[in-house]
């Protein structure tokens, strides 16, 4: 009989095993991506501010056989124009009100293609629409066409797109329909 991952909250125990999560799929996100490593605030993150995301923010994780396989971050943004944007992205922005904002997703390799990235990226979503947000915004590089297909699939759609960290990044958007 296959054990599928138990999706769950993460705490503040989880934040060492997350950050090598983290850090070992952002290589591939990298590669994927083809941007360097050192562009990824994840990659160089401590375990303190993993434990510090984990206490503020609403963060899943996916667990098999007593490791932690998936991870995603999810937070309310009542304003997200407090953050840099194009003015395109800003006129947007003008009319979602509060969001929610969706960081930090992970699965180990051996769980990709396996449905659990789908599992927590509509958990987090779920999330959000069930607290009222009638939008959930997320950043992923551009040139990445595995995660731009992964988001479109899910409901997220390109809002804009800008290089304020040294490589195209796309803003997604998911909107209760």
């Amino acid at each position: 009989m296959k054990i599928e991952p138990v999706i769950r909250t993460a705490g503040i125990s989880d934040a060492a095993e997350v950050s090598r999560l983290l850090k070992s799929a952002m290589l591939t996100y990298c590669t994927d991506s083809g941007i360097p490593s050192t562009m990824l605030e994840a990659m160089t993150e401590s375990i303190e501010s993993v434990s510090d995301r984990i206490s503020r923010q609403t963060c899943l994780v996916a667990e098999s056989g007593g490791k932690i396989v998936g991870t995603i971050c999810i937070k309310s943004v009542p304003n997200p124009l407090v953050y840099s944007f194009s003015e395109k992205t800003c006129r947007f922005l003008e009319e979602c009100g509060h969001s929610f904002y969706i960081s930090r997703f992970a699965v180990t390799q051996r769980f990709r293609k396996t449905g659990l990235g789908i599992d927590l990226i509509t958990r987090a979503v779920d999330i959000a629409h069930g607290a009222g947000s009638k939008c959930v915004l997320l950043h992923s590089a551009a040139s990445n066409r595995n995660m731009v297909e992964f988001y479109g699939k899910r409901g997220f759609e390109l809002i804009d797109s800008e290089n304020s960290r040294g490589y195209p990044r796309g803003l997604f958007a998911n909107f209760v329909k």
